[in-house]
């Protein structure tokens, strides 16, 4: 691979608070280029991000496709935004996601897993020579039932790769560093936890 750089029975709506970062930057590979956190409304601003982006799904990738290795589409979460340019210009994709409810060995209890995935839309997946087809994702834990804290993105990301892997998908953890480095800190209902390398996860 060539680098260059449970189902939901309650509705649940939570108010959604922008988070800050320091190390809000783009990254680009051959033609395209996108920031490194998804955004809670259409503006670029650290102080005006929601979790950093840290899984690339490739190969022959689409949204659906990718929803469908977990949950599926859903509706019971807030959309969050994502700024991306596909060697086309600038444009802006909204996404609530995929979401279901896992056991977190990490944390000891149930959780909601919850992953928001990006692309043009349409075609709902982004191309270039490197890596094909491709979508990028955010994730995050919510807390299960009430949905009071969200976050531990970095262990959000393992547990999505290790049902992609489980699964037979071909995965590549820690694959590429996004340089959205977040050390365990708590902003309000955010908690942050992220190591600053993406997973990798080829779709055929």
């Amino acid at each position: 691979m060539a680098i260059g750089i449970i189902l939901l029975s309650v509705l649940v709506y939570r108010t959604t608070l922008a988070a800050s970062t320091s190390n809000l930057t783009t990254l680009c590979v051959a033609e395209d280029c996108f920031y490194n956190y998804d955004f809670t409304s259409t503006s670029v601003s650290s102080t005006n991000v929601d979790w950093p982006v840290g899984l690339l799904f490739y190969g022959n990738a689409d949204v659906n496709k990718v929803k469908n290795i977990y949950w599926g589409v859903t509706i019971f979460a807030n959309p969050m935004y994502f700024y991306m340019n596909d060697g086309s210009g600038w444009i802006w994709d909204e996404d609530r996601g995929t979401k279901g409810v896992v056991f977190s060995s990490y944390l000891n209890s149930w959780v909601y897993l919850h992953m928001r995935v990006y692309a043009p839309n349409p075609p709902d997946y982004a191309y270039n020579s490197y890596w094909g087809k491709y979508v990028l994702a955010t994730a995050h834990y919510d807390q299960y039932p009430l949905e009071t804290w969200s976050g531990y993105s970095e262990y959000a990301e393992k547990d999505l790769a290790s049902i992609a892997s489980n699964k037979g998908y071909a995965t590549f953890q820690d694959w590429a560093y996004f340089y959205n480095t977040e050390p365990y800190r708590v902003e309000g209902n955010h908690i942050w936890l992220n190591n600053g390398y993406a997973t990798a996860i080829y779709v055929p």
